[in-house]
């Protein structure tokens, strides 16, 4: 794989960057570089990794078109190291997100960055699922997503950075309804020294729709054009629709310049006065009368605050996260409870929930992929790569339409949450696994027998000292099958788990009840002289001395 000459390679899935970053799917790109899932296989997590693209000049160029093309891709290499930079110097606000290193990748010579790994949904997403004429987004939500970003964007304009390209598109709403406001690709770093402008005068970036006029001419731009696009992106929340729409006769870039903004109350009745005289005052087409991100924040804070009106539909991401924007605001610091899925807004599952590659509906999982699977992340798992191994499982998991192969999926899933620490998702896998099973071969059933086990192993784990007790308790209702050796095992296992368990509650007489249990059927199962036997009478005796 480190073959290609530099700048020639390409970013391939199972590629590992510095021999840590392994590349698993690309999930997006933009005008500087590439995003690729991957995962981070020191700290045994996923991150997302974005590459800048690489660029070849023809073959056919002059060479002062080659000298223009390697100043050019320069220029891009410096932006692309400003963009890390400018984020790495911010990630402590919650609405940007983190940014844990960056090199050079030796295989291609293409610069990198490797960032958290954000999961939920796109602010443009929301908006595009919501049916502006029945049932538009509540006003708090969008004043609590106005409000995260005008506080990123306070953060960012107190470090002299103007971002430029504020849209629904570059923001996503995360677990817990902390909204992140992503691409500083096209950002402009205000004075000189270490942050040089590096964008030509009189080139025009951003999002024509949500442009300011100094912007849309492009003229200098500060602090206010970023708060003019996010008055955009607020009208766009609240009616559907951006401020200004290109016609038959005039462009976006002259509505942006000469066309009054409209009054938003005309458009949708119940947002308050004060709000619409806030978009009017951030939509003013001299940017010197545009209030700063501070004071938006401030004027948005008590509506966000107040909450979603009962009754509204709940955003949650795949796996029950709530996504709701206000909760920052009305539930501080309990922002990613997880929380049930009945009665919540459809979601639709992004690459980020179940990483995968994009591409048609995949064909039903076949056994074999099945055990390939399985294989793999026992592979994985040993190697303690145990993000990989439940990734790789899911996947699988998401073809199974057979119900046999989903329950061999799920078990191996569990196994593995268990290797992680992960007990308590593990304990809801061994306990769904042992219901379906049991369901569709009975209660007695040995591999329902084994997630009993387990299940029983991680409510101890979690210090579920009671709960332990019962589930091993009822696990050795069923007396093992003499000739399996591992199902032997477990049941002395489960018996002696009790014994120390009821010891460790001072429940004497029960734990004493519980080593006798024990001893008989370690003498029972591996004999009279079976080694273990001294020391389960010894552990009887010191129990005797506290009844």
């Amino acid at each position: 794989m480190g073959d290609s000459a530099p700048g020639q390679g390409a970013a391939e899935p199972g590629r590992a960057l510095a021999g840590r970053y392994r590349l698993h799917a690309p999930i997006g790109s933009g005008g500087m570089g590439e995003v690729w899932h991957a995962y981070d296989e020191s700290l045994d997590r996923r991150v997302a990794v974005k590459m800048m693209l690489a660029e070849q000049p023809s073959p056919y160029a002059a060479a002062i078109q080659n000298a223009a093309h390697h100043e050019a891709l320069e220029t891009r290499r410096r932006r692309f190291l400003r963009e890390v930079r400018t984020t790495a110097g911010l990630h402590e606000h919650p609405g940007l997100p983190a940014v844990y290193d960056t090199g050079v990748d030796e295989a291609t010579g293409r610069l990198y960055v490797v960032m958290q790994l954000l999961k939920g949904r796109e602010v443009q997403t929301l908006i595009d699922e919501t049916d502006y004429d029945y049932e538009p987004l509540p006003l708090a939500w969008a004043a609590a997503i106005g409000a995260q970003i005008a506080s990123a964007l306070d953060e960012v304009h107190h470090h002299d950075v103007v971002h430029r390209d504020i849209k629904p598109a570059n923001l996503m709403l995360t677990p817990g309804g902390v909204v992140k406001v992503l691409d500083f690709g096209v950002a402009a770093l205000l004075g000189s020294g270490a942050n040089p402008h590096l964008t030509q005068e009189g080139m025009t970036v951003g999002t024509p729709a949500f442009m300011s006029p100094e912007q849309s001419l492009a003229n200098a731009v500060g602090p206010a054009a970023d708060v003019y696009a996010l008055a955009c992106v607020l009208h766009q929340l609240l009616t559907g629709r951006t401020p200004f729409a290109a016609d038959g006769d005039r462009s976006l870039i002259w509505h942006h310049v000469n066309t009054p903004p409209p009054p938003i109350r005309g458009m949708r009745s119940d947002v308050p006065a004060d709000i619409e005289e806030l978009l009017l005052r951030m939509l003013h087409k001299d940017s010197e009368q545009r209030v700063p991100a501070a004071a938006v924040y401030e004027a948005l804070l008590p509506l966000a605050g107040r909450g979603a009106p009962f009754g509204t539909p709940r955003l949650l991401t795949a796996d029950g996260l709530e996504l709701d924007p206000c909760t920052p605001f009305t539930r501080p610091f309990g922002g990613s409870v997880r929380r049930s899925s009945g009665g919540g807004r459809p979601y639709v599952p992004t690459v980020l929930d179940v990483p995968a590659v994009a591409g048609p509906s995949p064909s039903p999982l076949t056994d074999s992929e099945a055990d390939e699977a399985a294989g793999r992340a026992e592979e994985l798992a040993l190697k303690k790569q145990f993000t990989q191994a439940a990734d790789v499982l899911v996947a699988a998991s998401a073809r199974a339409t057979d119900g046999r192969l989903a329950e061999y999926l799920n078990l191996s899933l569990a196994h593995v949450k268990f290797l992680a620490g992960a007990h308590r998702e593990a304990l809801r896998l061994f306990e769904q696994t042992a219901e379906e099973i049991g369901r569709r071969f009975g209660d007695d059933d040995a591999e329902a027998q084994q997630c009993r086990f387990f299940a029983a192993q991680c409510r101890m784990e979690l210090g579920e000292t009671t709960a332990a007790v019962a589930a091993f308790g009822a696990y050795v209702q069923q007396a093992p099958d003499k000739h399996d050796e591992m199902a032997v095992d477990r049941y002395l296992e489960a018996l002696a788990h009790i014994m120390r368990l009821e010891a460790g509650s001072e429940r004497f007489s029960r734990a004493r009840t519980a080593a006798i249990r024990l001893r008989d059927a370690t003498s029972q199962y591996r004999g009279p002289d079976a080694p273990g036997l001294t020391e389960i009478d010894g552990f009887i005796e010191r129990l005797e001395r506290f009844e």
